[in-house]
């Protein structure tokens, strides 16, 4: 296909209407009206012989020919976005949008003084945080959905920068007038306990259990839930306990009023990283979100 002959606005229009599967808002997302976003649309489905998108109860769906160009198209405009920007970056008068991975545990660490130093020092500054399973994240940094992804993430790819925000260890929380609320517990007694556990899928099974299987050993998870934010409310009104990292571990004791002792079975540290695309390793305002997140977890 000849792209002297074809007006590269139209692949703007599909990128903004595969992200907002509406034509309205897609428009408003681009600054087009809605009639002009349509019929960009018509002539793109004339130019690619497809419909591209489907209209749903849930807004425009895209046909399977729309989902195979919108990775290569996205990643095509973020090129040509990232040639254009001007090589200074002054975070005081950015108006960048970020799109950060991340758990809700790394989230309730490094939020809080994010959001504290980007009121100071870059106010016109967007985050967009979405969740990170430590799975998908290479396939969303190379589709450029996400600009950095946070979480325990080991081995990855040449294509992707890494850096350790910190180590994390794990501690046992429960109730504080909990029957084994003391200074340290036996492996018997944590095995015999009955646990909580937070999990996206729901299956009941986790770190713990394998290590408790090396041991000859099982345990009761009587609960799980999908969230951290449940977790210490069901801890404070329970004799569940409870296996989660350190950090969070003195957070939920301090506001929920919970007991900690260490982990029997000794789990070994573990490291929460920093990942991107090594295509923005010298992108400047990459480098200067990169720099702030790494300087906000050496404190965390």
């Amino acid at each position: 296909m000849n792209l002297a002959g074809i007006d590269l606005n139209l692949l703007v229009v599909f990128d903004a209407l595969m992200q907002e599967r509406n034509v309205t808002r897609a428009g408003r997302r681009i600054g087009m009206t809605q009639p002009a976003v349509s019929n960009a649309l018509n002539r793109l489905r004339h130019l690619l012989q497809d419909d591209l998108f489907l209209r749903g109860p849930k807004g425009m769906r895209p046909t399977p020919r729309a989902v195979e160009l919108a990775g290569p198209i996205r990643q095509a405009l973020s090129q040509v976005e990232r040639a254009l920007i001007p090589a200074r970056f002054d975070p005081a008068k950015a108006t960048n949008t970020f799109r950060l991975a991340m758990a809700d545990y790394a989230a309730s660490l490094i939020l809080p003084p994010l959001a504290h130093r980007l009121e100071r020092e870059a106010p016109g500054i967007n985050i967009r945080v979405s969740p990170n399973d430590n799975v998908s994240a290479p396939a969303l940094l190379d589709r450029n959905e996400i600009d950095f992804a946070i979480g325990y993430h080991t081995d990855w790819p040449e294509r992707f920068g890494g850096q350790v925000l910190f180590t994390e260890t794990y501690a046992c929380v429960m109730r504080r007038g909990h029957p084994l609320a003391r200074d340290r517990i036996t492996l018997a007694e944590f095995a015999n306990a009955r646990h909580l556990l937070v999990t996206l899928t729901g299956e009941a099974t986790g770190f713990v259990d394998r290590l408790l299987r090396k041991r000859g050993l099982a345990r009761r998870v009587a609960m799980t839930a999908n969230q951290f934010l449940v977790a210490p409310l069901i801890i404070q009104n329970s004799d569940m306990i409870m296996t989660l990292a350190l950090r969070t571990a003195h957070r939920f004791a301090e506001i929920n009023k919970l007991h900690i002792v260490p982990v029997p079975l000794e789990p070994d540290p573990i490291d929460l990283t920093l990942l991107w695309h090594k295509e923005l390793s010298h992108h400047p305002a990459h480098e200067w979100l990169r720099a702030l997140l790494i300087d906000i977890c050496r404190t965390v």
